[in-house]
């Protein structure tokens, strides 16, 4: 019996040691919504998912919780913000309930939970990802065509033209600028992390907090300008540098607001942005993520260096690096956001193993791909075999 103990205590101790000398990095994946991905639409579909990432020593997810003006639960905020008639309207997974259970039944019925419960048997982290944030839609947003605008139709972002505000005619805004807006994405938030209170983090990415360049002209942000210069209206050019700092100002509070919010419901989860490469960001869609790292609100900072050759991605992380400065005795976790697949065309495997490299050359704290459904092509899968031979420990703030 005693040597039989004393096995045991051997065995416990080796595993111990191997987990103290496992390597610290972020290995995550990207999840869109239903419309790219059969992640949530089966029982079995979420756990060979979760089962595949974990056999190829991935550590987080990062799903998207929030875009086309429904979320991946029944959402009680969405349905009093909008003019849908039923909560099952507010779930972007609710068609794939009735299939949901075959052929593997669901212990919960919930894919959510299901999820972050299959995630955490692995030691992988789940992030909830409001991917459309401020943004209203990809098409013009109307109260005929948008479910929050026929609600609230004073939510809608007016450009320098006077037209709906929108980035390239293509995502279209609601008013980021408005207090009843940001309250609205603060509820949305919180909602979603007190009905998952295991969930570990939460992001926004180039559209929250954000807002196009051009905007800002809409009738409460002029007379909320007008009450803090003496009366005076905006400036017509909306790249005035004055004017385009008081914008960046509300933005970056509501950042801090949201960091706090986050924070106050659960010191634990993480707090993550995954913007566009800085200064582009501040330049097109007011994102100051220099700021947000300095001022620490920012726990995980997830740059989208989306590149396709391996000398513009080691520039473009080598910028995002120049630009962290997080406060004294804040540790800010930077990893690179690497294109995986896009418009249908997964990445050459050979050069996302050369990005992956350059992450190591250049010490970043891993790397989140874009997006999950890359990870069928067998020569990425071998890629990502050779990258990641061994589990990675998700790094403590």
């Amino acid at each position: 019996m005693k040597r039989l103990i004393l096995f045991f205590t051997i065995i416990a101790q080796m595993s111990c040691i191997q987990s103290k000398n496992l390597q610290e990095s972020i290995r995550g994946v990207w999840v869109p919504d239903p419309q790219y991905t059969d992640v949530l639409k089966t029982y079995k579909n979420v756990v060979n998912f979760v089962s595949t990432l974990d056999s190829l020593n991935f550590n987080s997810i990062y799903v998207v919780s929030y875009a086309l003006s429904k979320t991946i639960y029944p959402s009680a905020v969405l349905l009093s913000n909008t003019n849908y008639a039923h909560i099952d309207s507010t779930n972007m997974l609710a068609p794939f309930r009735a299939q949901y259970n075959v052929p593997m039944k669901s212990p919960t019925g919930d894919p959510v939970k299901d999820l972050i419960t299959e995630a955490h048997k692995r030691n992988i982290k789940v992030f909830f990802w409001y991917e459309f944030g401020f943004m209203a839609d990809i098409k013009l947003a109307t109260p005929e065509n948008n479910p929050i605008l026929a609600k609230n139709p004073k939510w809608v972002g007016i450009g320098n033209d006077n037209k709906p505000a929108n980035y390239n005619n293509h995502d279209y805004y609601f008013n980021a600028f408005d207090p009843d807006v940001q309250q609205y994405i603060l509820d949305l938030i919180s909602e979603g992390i007190k009905r998952y209170p295991n969930v570990d983090g939460i992001q926004g990415d180039d559209r929250l907090p954000a807002m196009c360049i051009n905007s800002g002209y809409d009738v409460k942000t002029i007379e909320k300008y007008k009450s803090e210069h003496n009366g005076q209206i905006p400036p017509e050019n909306f790249k005035d540098s004055a004017w385009v700092r008081w914008r960046l100002d509300i933005l970056n509070t509501f950042g801090e607001t949201l960091y706090n919010k986050v924070k106050s419901i659960d010191p634990k989860i993480m707090v993550s942005f995954a913007p566009n490469p800085y200064p582009w960001c501040k330049d097109n869609l007011m994102q100051e993520w220099p700021q947000w790292v300095s001022d620490g609100i920012c726990d995980l900072l997830a740059v989208q260096c989306y590149r396709t050759d391996s000398l513009s991605y080691r520039n473009t992380v080598s910028q995002a690096q120049s630009f962290i400065k997080p406060p004294i005795g804040k540790k800010q976790l930077f990893v690179p956001g690497i294109i995986l697949m896009v418009s249908g065309e997964i990445s050459d495997a050979n050069e996302l193993k050369k990005q992956v490299l350059i992450n190591r050359d250049l010490k970043t704290n891993g790397e989140i791909f874009f997006y999950n459904e890359g990870l069928r092509k067998p020569e990425i899968i071998k890629v990502i075999k050779e990258l990641y031979p061994e589990k990675a420990v998700f790094p403590k703030l």
